[in-house]
């Protein structure tokens, strides 16, 4: 009857809602994270187009949309930080650009202020001998004398100059070879020993380590030569020590005076172009400023390190080490 068939059909009917709206609860919760990602995703290529960082606390979840939504993520990460690395090179590099710029301005001052010393004296020397002619016989010798030291002082000071532009605009064309570095400080100790001498100061020189290491003859001898002159001149003292101590990749080389030393505010300045702790005695014992400064590049470009410290005795102690190979 027609009252069974629609009976039958409200049975159906209510089914059918029932399954639907099961149904609809399962489809809700199923699509839930999937509306979650493409919300986070949405937000990340906004702060992505603002160049802004995606920073979200929740991890997205771990299903097929999650991982790909994970991997975007990432790799959006590294292209920032990708850019930041390269802005932080960038900066450092013209950080060493003019860091060289200003050295190199600072250089060029420097050595014109030198310059203008030994100059004007030869000019003044040589005035004065073109405007007396009539100048007696020592007299005019003692003037040649000043010239002759001036000049002297304006050969040392370009060939220190020399030597540093050297060093630091073509390190890499300087020569290596094996160098026996007991027979340079033998030779530069028995070479300056007469000079050392008529200082009232005594060298004493106990490196014998003979095996070759790699180097540059002319700079290691540079190097020694410049620690023994500048104790010589100016450490006030009676005996300079040469001494090594070898290890398994490094040899240290010692040069130690017992002189006077120095106040410790200079010390982290003794290395620094054109630094003086004493301007007038360092001008007039012939000293350009430069001496240390070409021990610390020349000591640097063979790898190695130098340090210097007033020992507890009295005196400075100039530490360098170079590797053994």
């Amino acid at each position: 009857s027609l009252t069974e068939l629609l009976a039958t059909d409200l049975d159906f009917l209510g089914i059918m809602i029932l399954i639907t709206l099961v149904v609809s609860v399962l489809s809700y919760y199923a699509t839930r994270s999937l509306g979650d990602n493409i919300k986070r995703l949405n937000r990340f290529a906004a702060k992505a187009e603002k160049g802004e960082t995606f920073d979200e606390e929740e991890p997205f979840p771990n299903d097929e949309l999650g991982s790909i939504s994970n991997h975007i993520v990432q790799l959006y990460a590294q292209w920032q930080q990708t850019i930041i690395d390269r802005d932080i090179a960038h900066e450092n590099a013209m950080k060493e650009e003019q860091e060289k710029i200003r050295i190199k301005r600072q250089l060029t001052n420097n050595i014109n202020h030198e310059l203008k010393t030994p100059v004007a004296s030869m000019q003044v020397c040589l005035e004065t001998m073109l405007a007396h002619p009539e100048m007696a016989a020592d007299k005019r010798t003692e003037f040649l004398a000043r010239c002759y030291a001036a000049n002297e002082r304006l050969r040392n000071l370009l060939d220190d100059v020399s030597a540093i532009t050297r060093l630091e605009d073509g390190g890499d064309h300087i020569a290596r070879t094996a160098v026996d570095l007991s027979q340079v400080v033998r030779r530069v100790c028995d070479e300056l020993r007469v000079e050392a001498a008529e200082a009232g100061i005594t060298i004493a020189d106990s490196v014998t380590y003979s095996q070759p290491i790699p180097g540059n003859e002319g700079l290691l001898e540079s190097v020694v030569r410049n620690l023994l002159t500048n104790a010589i001149k100016y450490s006030g003292g009676s005996e300079v020590e040469v001494t090594q101590s070898v290890g398994e990749r490094f040899i240290t080389v010692t040069v130690a005076d017992n002189g006077i030393g120095v106040d410790p505010e200079h010390l982290p300045r003794l290395f620094e172009r054109f630094y003086r702790v004493d301007k007038g005695r360092s001008r007039r014992q012939g000293g350009t400023g430069l001496g240390l400064s070409i021990v610390k590049n020349a000591v640097l470009w063979h790898g190695g390190s130098v340090e210097v410290s007033n020992r507890p005795g009295g005196g400075l102690r100039f530490i360098f080490q170079l590797p053994l190979r």
